[in-house]
């Protein structure tokens, strides 16, 4: 069994980035996130909610997972557990783990942002050190980017269109 970690980081609010998004703003976007990530990673073709507690905190959902390369599409299911204003973790049965992290840039002033998706992903039929495994690390982190960048857009678009307020 190989388990493959990565992250990926991207500044939500680079100088060109219209509209600047706000701490509230991306906190409701990740919300959203939670209860309909087709909006946010292409990969994920629908998103159904079978519960909720602690006041929205903890969410259980099924993310419908588009074919993908090699790998069949599936639905997953996922506990969501939020930390306002900064973290939203998503586990699945098999003990994986992707953790969405918003986080203070550099200069530690208001909008000044970063976005960071790790992922640990488990693979019980692959070898570590094989070329599967090597395989797997590379196609990792391309969808880790994608997903940050791709959920980063869709809160701009939301927000321009006055969704996130």
């Amino acid at each position: 069994m190989v388990t493959i970690n990565c992250a990926y980081t991207e500044s939500i609010n680079p100088p060109s980035a219209h509209p600047t998004l706000t701490q509230s703003q991306i906190w409701r976007g990740l919300q959203r996130k939670i209860r309909h990530a087709q909006d946010f990673v292409p990969v994920i073709e629908g998103t159904d909610v079978i519960e909720e507690k602690d006041a929205g905190r903890e969410v259980t959902r099924v993310a419908h997972f588009k074919a993908m390369g090699e790998r069949p599409a599936r639905s997953e299911r996922e506990v969501c557990r939020s930390f306002a204003p900064t973290r939203v973790d998503f586990w699945q049965p098999d003990g994986a783990l992707i953790t969405n992290t918003v986080s203070d840039g550099v200069g530690l002033t208001e909008h000044d942002y970063n976005m960071t998706y790790t992922f640990e992903w488990r693979y019980p039929e692959v070898e570590e050190g094989s070329e599967e495994h090597g395989r797997l690390v590379q196609q990792s982190r391309k969808e880790a980017k994608m997903a940050v960048h791709s959920s980063i857009e869709s809160m701009r678009r939301m927000a321009a269109a006055g969704e996130l307020d």
